[in-house]
């Protein structure tokens, strides 16, 4: 270190302690790269910013209270609740169309009960396929263990007979039958050998 180096720290020199020493030029940089890049003016100052677009996650707005009524409704609001209470009354219900025709020939609805999952479902329509005289069958539904199909029958026998006789792996209890419909409960045959 050199002796104008420790006077200059110290203070000797006057007023050289408070100076900006221009290093880069000492070490061999361009001289233009060593100056203080000149101050940039301030920016103009800017207008208010724009109220912020309504986002998406934001709360739901919620639809105006409904009024309260009246604790004793006037004759005419009375009077009009009346008709429309009448005209409802008096316009019958149309029937529901079903797109479901009745059985034909040879065919008879069969509802099961209980077949608690889909699997439970399956495997009992192919053991109904494998019961004599049972052809095709067609399934209407399956709603909340309920299984209604349509099934083709040609055998010597009536379709309850058949099924009491056997439906391989099931028993079957037959509990309402008239000419195109048949219901029965029916039990796996692994069911009955579980210890409830």
């Amino acid at each position: 270190m050199g002796k104008d180096d420790k006077k200059k720290r110290k203070g000797d020199d006057g007023g050289t302690k408070g100076d900006v020493v221009d290093l880069a030029s000492r070490i061999g940089a361009d001289a233009d790269a060593a100056k203080p890049p000149r101050a940039k003016p301030p920016p103009p100052p800017q207008e208010l910013p724009e109220p912020p677009v309504l986002r998406h996650d934001a709360a739901i707005p919620s639809a105006p209270k409904p009024r309260l009524l009246a604790a004793k409704p006037d004759r005419e609001q009375g009077a009009l609740i009346q008709k429309a209470l009448t005209e409802e009354s008096e316009k019958p219900q149309p029937a529901i169309p079903s797109p479901r025709g009745a059985p034909g020939p040879g065919e008879i609805d069969l509802v099961a009960t209980p077949l608690p999952t889909a699997d439970d479902w399956h495997r009992f329509e192919l053991a109904l396929r494998r019961v004599p005289g049972v052809g095709t069958l067609r399934t209407e539904y399956y709603r909340h263990g309920v299984l209604k199909v349509r099934v083709a029958y040609q055998g010597r026998d009536r379709l309850a007979t058949a099924l009491r006789e056997g439906v391989p792996g099931y028993r079957v209890r037959v509990i309402g039958e008239d000419r195109a419909t048949l219901q029965i409960l029916v039990t796996s045959e692994s069911e009955e050998r579980r210890p409830s």
